[in-house]
């Protein structure tokens, strides 16, 4: 399932970008789910990392598509993104966001399936870690990149991820050790977090987009520590 959000206003053009998105699945028998938003800061505010690829028009009210990717970049800062303008001159404004690419008005089908085949492309290159959850009607297997955090609970597992949450009987200590979880941070003895998703670590919190999961104060250094060498940069 390939997912995509449409921030667009104008409701003729979104609905253009929709059936392109349903006619490119279909010649390339791939399932394509488009979630349309108005504006900038309705699609921020749903935001949770939970896009593969991002159609982001330029001009409209409320916050525009430049202002949006800004914020988007904060958040997320490898989700592809191709704006969709009237104004061949934003382009070079695209590479401040890095933008993947941009679609003039009137997009074209064609144009539009060469901005798609990039988007596939590039995700085909994300390297991916499956992991296996038994449930009760079978086994969910998800990738370790796509799990938000893991969290215990009266001896059960809860994974909250992309795709939804899972629960599963053991212990967290077994998941700490897995070589796969290495990108993640315990920042409380319940807690193994996604260093890819944090959006903020504050004073006694960690966000992962809307969920604030506790930090402990004697773990606080550690996670700050761990979160730089995974992510880069110099956290204080």
């Amino acid at each position: 399932m390939l997912r995509l959000a449409v921030v667009e206003d104008d409701n003729r053009q979104a609905r253009l970008l929709t059936e392109y998105a349903a006619r490119y699945g279909t010649e390339h028998q791939m399932a394509i789910a488009c979630e349309r938003f108005n504006n900038g800061l309705m699609f921020l505010e749903a935001f949770r990392s939970n896009y593969d690829a991002v159609l982001l028009d330029i001009a409209m009210p409320i916050m525009d598509g430049m202002e949006c990717a800004k914020r988007l970049r904060r958040q997320d800062d490898q989700v592809p993104i191709v704006f969709i303008t009237s104004m061949a001159q934003y382009a070079i404004k695209g590479y401040e966001v890095e933008a993947m690419a941009f679609m003039i008005k009137p997009v074209s089908y064609e144009e539009f399936g060469m901005k798609m085949d990039r988007i596939v492309r590039r995700l085909s290159t994300r390297q991916t870690a499956p992991y296996a959850i038994n449930q009760k009607d079978g086994i969910k297997v998800v990738d370790v990149n796509d799990i938000y955090y893991v969290e215990i609970l009266n001896h059960e597992l809860i994974f909250h991820t992309r795709d939804g949450v899972f629960h599963l009987y053991g212990k967290l200590g077994t998941i700490e050790e897995d070589a796969r979880f290495s990108g993640f941070i315990k920042p409380s003895p319940s807690h193994l977090v996604n260093c890819a998703h944090i959006t903020s670590i504050g004073r006694d919190t960690v966000e992962i987009g809307g969920d604030q999961i506790p930090l402990s104060r004697r773990r606080r250094r550690e996670c700050l520590e761990k979160l730089a060498r995974v992510i880069g940069g110099r956290l204080s």
